[in-house]
């Protein structure tokens, strides 16, 4: 799940043109564009029902959204549930994000933690964006920022472009890290070359 957070929201891309790349049970939701949701859809459901994590968090995905099938909120939480109790690292960082906002449950700052861990300890980028997130702010767990900057550089490593620019914020501000603009300079650059808004305008600010 890749992560355009503002302090937390997810987005996924809602273009109206296709990439032209096939979709399959293994195309995250992130990459998909308006004209896909149906096929993937079906590849995440056949998937899901042989027992593929993955594919279910994927789907849980698609339900709260109401991609490419009607929305159902408690439909997505059951899939992610499954999809975490599985191994599923998507399903977990998903259902953390749930947790957080308090979408179809009470919110619970200290569950999402957790879910946002589980993730993180399986490799979902997303997952050691967020909990990160947490860190930083002290949000369901304590106050961290040295650790919070180990999460984003984590995430950031693997390509997650706003945990580059959450990075760079850390360096930028001096938290958990010492001051160091260059190197916060370099972090906002390689966000905003992959695309990242946050990162962009931090290199704007930093250049006028």
């Amino acid at each position: 799940m890749r992560a355009a957070v503002g302090l937390l929201v997810l987005s996924l891309c809602g273009c109206a043109s296709s990439s032209g790349g096939r979709v399959n049970a293994a195309t995250p939701p992130d990459d998909l564009v308006l004209d896909q949701y149906d096929r993937a859809v079906t590849q995440y459901q056949r998937a899901c029902s042989s027992g593929k994590p993955q594919a279910c968090g994927f789907l849980g995905f698609m339900y709260d959204n109401g991609y490419g099938v009607p929305r159902d909120i408690d439909r997505a939480l059951g899939l992610c549930e499954q999809a975490c109790s599985a191994g599923g690292a998507y399903g977990c960082a998903y259902l953390g994000y749930m947790y957080q906002l308090g979408r179809g449950v009470a919110a619970d700052p200290l569950e999402a933690a957790a879910l946002f861990r589980k993730a993180c300890e399986g490799d979902d980028t997303a997952g050691c964006l967020l909990l990160g997130i947490m860190y930083k702010s002290g949000s369901g767990v304590p106050q961290d920022s040295e650790y919070a900057v180990h999460l984003f550089g984590r995430a950031c490593d693997e390509g997650e472009a706003l945990a580059c620019a959450s990075l760079g914020y850390m360096y930028a501000n001096g938290e958990g890290v010492d001051r160091d603009q260059a190197h916060a300079g370099q972090l906002f650059r390689a966000a905003c070359d992959s695309g990242n808004e946050i990162g962009c305008d931090a290199v704007d600010q930093l250049e006028n």
